[in-house]
């Protein structure tokens, strides 16, 4: 009979050249998504969708809409897949489930005489409870209870581990996040005569820096085991993202101590549903890129829940100074968690820039109406007009969304004029 304990010792290589250090557990410090792996792996500081429950579960308190995250993540020897669901309550908190599985097939098993067994296959799954709640403004608390399965041929373990994770936002341009895993390390024996395998404790703490209206984001996270820490043992990440179109086309860079990473998002958002789609490459720049690039592959889903937009009731709008029964209808609708504070609709010409705005306090009108006029009352010109509308609530919470208003088109069709002579 071939025995398959001694490849036991061969799993640590293909986590070693996917992941940082071959300590037990190290899948689930990679990166869940292509959109943290684009940013070179930093997400703690951020934490706003779904993925929030693999990198500080405190942070899916600022997640406002049902989301739906799938990824696959090819790496090397092996591959992870990532499935995760967030649901944002109004007065309970939010609550997500993320299912992560990591291993490979087609494994090569030897007997200690060097006999070769039928090909095998070795994963690891994480099944995850999450939860978060914010107790006051810009502060919330989160904790992961999960589930570890592992298997390898005939033989198997499971164990049950818990995190805890915190995030502060103390600033509107700045948020920090504290992730601690295994607080309640998963202790997993595979073996009836192996040893127990502990999942070792580690900390992430994470820094997002917002500018240019939260379009670019500058992100930083530190990681280190809580044991031993030392300078060189620290692990730093790095990573940019750049909203270059709003709801349609963003960009990401990242760096850490392994890998340079680059990262695109390209979707769509309608009213109370979006679609992303994103895709990361990385390069392994630690081994002078003799590891060839992998490609990482997600989608990013988000509909229902708590969201504010706006319609317009013409398609085509064509105003004309003086006539007040030619107006355009502006429809508000919103879905909030708390009392609406403050309001603010733009409407923006194809440039991007504000020809008009409304305002006020508490109360949001469900209907506004537009002449077609600026702000300095002259008529606007022709073209697509995009409106951005933002809601604070009582916790100083924004919900803001920005789409495609009207068409004003104020020249009729070319003809032809017969003049006799």
């Amino acid at each position: 009979m071939v025995k398959i304990l001694p490849f036991i010792l061969f799993i640590p290589f293909f986590t070693a050249l996917g992941f940082p250090g071959g300590e037990p557990g190290t899948f689930l410090s990679y990166g869940a998504t292509p959109r943290s792996l684009g940013l070179g792996k930093t997400f703690c500081g951020l934490a706003d969708d779904q993925s929030a429950a693999y990198f500080n579960p405190a942070g899916l308190s600022q997640i406002l809409s049902h989301e739906v995250q799938l990824s696959h993540l090819p790496l090397y020897g092996a591959r992870m897949e990532y499935i995760g669901y967030a649901l944002p309550t109004k007065f309970f908190g939010s609550f997500g489930l993320s299912f992560i599985n990591y291993g490979t097939e087609g494994l090569d098993p030897r007997s200690p005489e060097n006999y070769q067994g039928n090909p095998t296959f070795f994963y690891e799954n994480a099944y995850i409870f999450s939860y978060a709640y914010s107790p006051i403004p810009n502060l919330s608390f989160g904790m992961n209870l999960k589930i570890i399965a592992k298997a390898l041929y005939i033989y198997s373990g499971a164990g049950f581990g818990a995190d805890f994770g915190i995030f502060y936002k103390p600033l509107p341009y700045l948020s920090s996040g504290f992730f601690l895993a295994n607080l309640l390390p998963p202790k997993i024996k595979m073996l009836d005569f192996g040893e127990e395998e502990t999942y070792p404790r580690s900390f992430r703490f994470g820094l997002c820096w917002r500018t240019y209206e939260d379009r670019v984001k500058v992100l930083f996270d530190l990681l280190s085991p809580t044991k031993g820490i030392s300078w060189e043992e620290l692990d730093p990440h790095f990573g940019i993202e750049f909203e270059l179109i709003r709801g349609l086309f963003i960009q990401r860079a990242g760096l850490d101590k392994r890998e340079l990473a680059f990262g695109l998002g390209v979707g769509r958002t309608q009213n109370k549903f979006s679609l992303f789609i994103d895709y990361a490459l990385l390069l392994h720049y630690q081994s002078n890129f003799l590891l060839l690039p992998t490609h990482k592959l997600g989608i990013a889903l988000k509909f229902g829940g708590f969201r504010v937009w706006a319609e317009g009731n013409l398609k085509v709008f064509s105003p004309q100074p003086g006539v007040t029964e030619n107006l355009l209808g502006i429809n508000l609708k919103y879905t909030t968690k708390r009392k609406v504070k403050r309001w603010q609709l733009l409407i923006k010409n194809e440039l991007g820039e504000v020809v008009r705005s409304y305002s006020g306090w508490e109360e949001v009108p469900t209907r506004l109406t537009w002449d077609g006029l600026d702000e300095a009352t002259r008529l606007v010109a022709d073209g697509r007009y995009y409106y951005e509308i933002t809601l604070v609530d009582t916790h100083n919470e924004s919900f803001r969304n920005y789409g495609f208003l009207t068409t004003v088109k104020t020249t009729g069709p070319a003809g032809k004029i017969k003049i006799k002579e």
